[in-house]
């Protein structure tokens, strides 16, 4: 082995240049005490990627699980009442006034812009049109406020199911009654606090 050595370095000295041996020399000292090693393919390190989100349950798989049904046979409208005051102190601080602007008034359009983007669990509600006849007069305070529909208990202790698109609504605030057509509610309360309202509002109802 040693002999294959002497070779190589032999071979390797007469191909530089004189000039250039004292160079090869100082090198070959310093590589004496390393072992040639075969050359290997570097693998190519995995990136630690995070873990995925656990997948939500969808509007379907909630409903078949009744997450959001409500003990309808064990509800009053007494037990209710709380709930409302908390919706009215809720109104004062976002309206920020208890009195309603007049609708030649600057400030109107943003209070319209305000009220419909407003929370509506635990308001007091009343179908004052409809299309549906026998839905007009229902009254009582919002339980549930889904994307389509009220639900909402009387004072006869009985939760009514209200559908949005097809009712005019007036909720009772301050003493005050604010009409709001059914179809600028039809949407869930986190999707309308965000939406952007338009100035002018048509309905055919």
């Amino acid at each position: 082995m040693e002999t294959k050595n002497t070779e190589c370095v032999a071979l390797m000295e007469s191909l530089i240049k004189p000039k250039e041996l004292h160079r090869f020399h100082e090198t070959k000292g310093a590589r004496t005490t390393e072992k040639l090693i075969p050359n290997k393919k570097v693998r190519k390190q995995r990136i630690s990627r995070p873990p995925k989100a656990k997948k939500r349950l969808t509007r379907k798989e909630i409903t078949n699980l009744g997450l959001y049904a409500l003990p309808e046979d064990t509800i009053s409208y007494e037990q209710m009442l709380p709930l409302h005051r908390l919706w009215c102190g809720y109104m004062a601080r976002y309206l920020g006034k208890d009195k309603l602007p007049e609708v030649n008034e600057a400030q109107y359009n943003n209070f319209v812009s305000d009220v419909l983007k407003v929370d509506l669990h635990g308001a007091k509600v009343s179908v004052t049109r409809s299309k549906n006849p026998s839905l007009v007069g229902a009254k009582g305070i919002v339980l549930l406020d889904t994307k389509g529909t009220f639900k909402i208990v009387s004072k006869d202790n009985r939760v009514r199911t209200i559908p949005k698109v097809e009712c005019v609504f007036d909720v009772l605030w301050n003493n005050i009654a604010i009409s709001i057509f059914g179809k600028h509610l039809n949407s869930r309360p986190a999707e309308r606090s965000v939406k952007k309202i338009k100035a002018s509002i048509e309905c055919d109802l």
